[in-house]
């Protein structure tokens, strides 16, 4: 009976200890998964499934051909492209204080459309490695490498603005269409018009 006891309590254990902390930790969920792609978490790497809990420091990583959309609660939406990682990094949403969240785009690209914790006090910001990307509330795609020379391309389609900073300075756009080019270690571009065929470019990093 002991024997019996203790195997059916390691067996229960392991289930109850994940199932609480992901409930704790969780600020959204995948809402799509197109394709193959993951959500690293530690050290610890599972298949991405619709549904799925997402946690701050958890890691999107998407293959050739995937893409994730995650979903929050205040119906912020993220889609995270082809051949990408994403990092959520910090996911607040408070009252009476400041709303934050804060997001790492490792490589690839994604689409953000922001939700109600952007319609309060906030700051929501993406980090890359050549810029940081600050959103006032929009809509708007950014993405790493369409561009030669290892450079970030930022794209407003609609909303209030976003600003796009580094050490050398920072653009604002506030036009729907307009979009930047930031090179490694230098200024990002002024803001203006993308043509029609590289928009297209940055819709096919997310479209599956």
């Amino acid at each position: 009976m002991r024997l019996f006891l203790a195997a059916a309590v390691l067996a229960f254990a392991p289930v109850a200890v994940h199932a609480v902390d992901e409930g704790q930790c969780r600020v959204g969920s995948l809402a799509q998964v197109r394709g193959d792609a993951s959500i690293v978490r530690g050290g610890s790497t599972r298949a991405a499934r619709p549904d799925a809990s997402v946690c701050p420091g958890d890691r999107i990583v998407t293959g050739a051909r995937s893409v994730v959309e995650l979903q929050f609660p205040d119906g912020t939406r993220i889609t995270v492209g082809k051949d990408s990682e994403l990092a959520i990094e910090r996911w607040q949403e408070r009252r009476l204080r400041r709303n934050e969240a804060a997001f790492k785009l490792v490589r690839g690209a994604f689409r953000a459309v922001t939700g109600k914790l952007a319609e309060r006090r906030h700051r929501m910001e993406i980090r890359t490695p050549i810029a940081t990307i600050g959103i006032r509330g929009t809509d708007f795609w950014g993405g790493l490498n369409i561009t030669p020379g290892g450079a970030l391309d930022v794209v407003m389609l609609s909303g209030k603005g976003v600003y796009v900073k580094n050490d050398a300075g920072q653009v604002e756009l506030t036009e729907a269409g307009t979009g930047t080019t930031v090179l490694p270690g230098s200024l990002p571009s002024a803001a203006k018009t993308w043509p029609q065929e590289k928009v297209a470019r940055a819709v096919d990093t997310i479209t599956p």
